[in-house]
């Protein structure tokens, strides 16, 4: 996977006019900032038309189903595809990080870091959601059980938007950019004797 900091600052670097730029005091360092934000919109970007294209598959099991005789389960199926497309469009239209001169939180680089970090895991939410419309659409085919394939397809939505919802928390500061991994079941202690 591309790190969009690196292509983005890689055109600061190729540009004359912006390396000249970067030596004016304090000028460099909001250049900067703006470059960060510039790469964490090309990685939310990304992130956002991978989704339409999870939409655009699931449009089609969505066709099929009904053309089989599904029509029960296109309420269900309809709230799924608009919970995708409204993900996407978070993602699009998400906090860039701003903070104005006097404003009690101001944005810092290593906040701004963070915050492409945590939006660069959603690649991976991405990744699963792709894995789930794929076996929806195998179970529309007449592979599996369409419900329970729809029901983890909405679980995964659900989990994506509470990670879009935390974008805030990481930009302040307040939770780690990565998410903590998710607990693992331990066996349980053998009885006292």
């Amino acid at each position: 996977m591309t790190d969009f900091r690196e292509r983005v600052f890689r055109s600061r670097d190729e540009s004359k006019l912006k390396k000249l730029a970067s030596y004016i005091p304090g000028y460099g360092g909001y250049l900067d900032k703006e470059m960060r934000r510039d790469a964490d919109k090309l990685l939310r970007e990304y992130v956002a038309a991978r989704l339409e294209q999870q939409r655009r598959r699931l449009t089609e099991a969505q066709q099929e189903l009904l053309a089989g005789g599904g029509l029960a389960l296109m309420d269900d199926v309809d709230r799924v595809q608009k919970k995708l497309q409204l993900l996407g469009d978070r993602l699009r239209t998400a906090v860039y990080g701003y903070a104005g001169w006097f404003d009690a939180v101001v944005i810092r680089e290593e906040a701004l870091n963070a915050l492409y970090d945590y939006d660069a895991t959603l690649i991976g939410g991405a990744d699963q959601l792709a894995e789930e419309v794929q076996a929806f659409s195998q179970a529309v085919a007449g592979q599996g059980d369409v419900q329970a394939t729809l029901k983890r397809l909405n679980e995964t939505l659900n989990r994506l938007h509470e990670q879009v919802d935390r974008r805030r928390d990481v930009l302040i500061g307040a939770v780690p950019p990565v998410p903590p991994a998710e607990p693992q079941a331990t066996e349980p202690a053998p009885p006292a004797p």
